[in-house]
């Protein structure tokens, strides 16, 4: 999905304790075999070359938008404003280094060749992508995911990086390799959650007692679920009839349709007060997350949960297998109660059981923290998580390992 939340300001912090070794930082849980297992780049593929083909014998392609892409992967939680000017922002910002004692920023660290580098790029396909995370079941990742996309980029039309759809592109995967499973995520681009999230903040700051539960913006909301699904099971369908097509050496994979975790919680986990709305609010300055209680709860209770539900039918239809991830960050959401932001002294590599999961809004300040498009999506920790919710149920069928309830460890 896109940008989201309004620019998130700066200040001039303390400097951090370290100066490099966070920009290389400690993988937690599985991902630290993640970059050793990408025989095919998760980050940038898209379609994979001879030689790489020959190398990789069983694989697990991603396809869809960014919750699984990898977006917002470059960021080890959130940090404070006192810790955004120190290079590593708390140790926060993966793509952070150090050359001749200037402090540099190189996304495609992170993000590979799929990074921002100009008017309709960006997939941020990132190297903690969800995807990875099937690496622990010997499965070599290929992803072709992208930020933005929606249910036709994966069944007609190019987009940015992949300079075919996202079928065209797997059809090419399995005729040269042994596919395992395909993992899809669509659906919140055509339901333009993002745009109804910016409305939502735009009322909050706004200061005006509006909000989108007031307004209506959830009903209409709920009003487009029908039409997404349809699209949706448009999208599974063809996925289908590429594989029909595909090598016998790709027979027997697992087509897997996963929906999203909310990115907040309710309102009454919110661990800033409402306070009147508006720029100064904490919420906004601080949190980063500018909305009112009803709106948390309007994405927590209702429209997560609707848009799950609404998938969950679209597989059943399409006899695809399907994975909710509607708790899976639960415990870890944005500005959740019981977690907390970098600090300009720590190292937030190993601060994953108490950070949040969901990145904030915060590019274009006086201290840029990336772009605005990786708000609201799962960071590094957050992206792992997804990984061991996808590995779970890869290896237990018949589970449904986050679809709601306790809060997820990051081990």
């Amino acid at each position: 999905m896109s940008a989201i939340f309004p620019q998130h300001p700066g200040s001039v912090p303390a400097a951090p304790r370290r100066l490099c070794h966070p920009c290389r930082p400690r993988r937690a849980g599985h991902a630290g075999r993640v970059l050793a297992l990408l025989a095919l780049s998760a980050t940038a593929l898209a379609v994979p070359a001879p030689a790489q083909a020959q190398a990789a014998e069983q694989v697990a392609v991603s396809l869809g938008d960014s919750f699984i892409s990898g977006e917002a992967g470059r960021w080890w939680g959130n940090s404070t404003v006192s810790a955004a000017a120190g290079c590593t922002r708390g140790g926060t910002d993966r793509a952070a280094y150090r050359k001749h004692l200037i402090c540099r920023y190189d996304p495609q660290r992170v993000y590979d060749g799929t990074a921002v580098h100009g008017e309709g790029t960006g997939c941020h396909r990132s190297d903690v992508a969800e995807i990875t995370g099937l690496g622990q079941a010997a499965l070599t990742p290929v992803n072709l995911a992208c930020s933005g996309a929606e249910t036709r980029h994966v069944i007609s039309e190019a987009f940015k990086e992949n300079t075919a759809p996202q079928a065209e592109l797997l059809a090419q995967v399995a005729a040269t390799q042994q596919v395992k499973v395909v993992v899809l995520s669509i659906g919140g681009n055509d339901l333009e959650l993002s745009g109804m999230l910016r409305r939502c903040a735009e009322m909050y700051i706004a200061g005006d007692k509006n909000s989108c539960a007031s307004t209506g913006e959830g009903d209409r909301f709920l009003a487009a679920l029908p039409a997404v699904e349809q699209q949706v099971t448009l999208a599974v369908q063809k996925i289908r009839q590429v594989m029909s097509q595909a090598s016998a050496r790709s027979t027997g994979y697992r087509l897997i349709l996963q929906s999203y975790p909310s990115p907040v919680p309710s309102s009454a986990r919110v661990r800033y007060g409402e306070g009147g709305g508006g720029k100064t609010a904490k919420r906004t300055l601080v949190g980063g997350c500018p909305l009112w209680d009803a709106d948390f709860d309007l994405m927590h209770d209702t429209l997560a949960p609707a848009i799950d539900a609404m998938l969950r039918r679209a597989a059943t239809a399409t006899g695809a297998e399907f994975l909710s991830l509607l708790g899976a960050v639960e415990g870890h959401a944005l500005c959740e109660q019981g977690t907390r932001q970098a600090g300009p002294l720590d190292d937030a590599t190993e601060l994953g059981d108490t950070m949040e999961w969901i990145r904030y809004g915060t590019a274009g300040a006086r201290i840029s923290q990336g772009h605005q498009q990786e708000a609201m999506h799962p960071n590094a920790f957050g992206q792992q998580a997804l990984g061991r919710c996808l590995l779970a149920r890869y290896r237990n069928p018949g589970t449904q390992p986050c679809d709601a309830g306790a809060p997820r460890s990051q081990t």
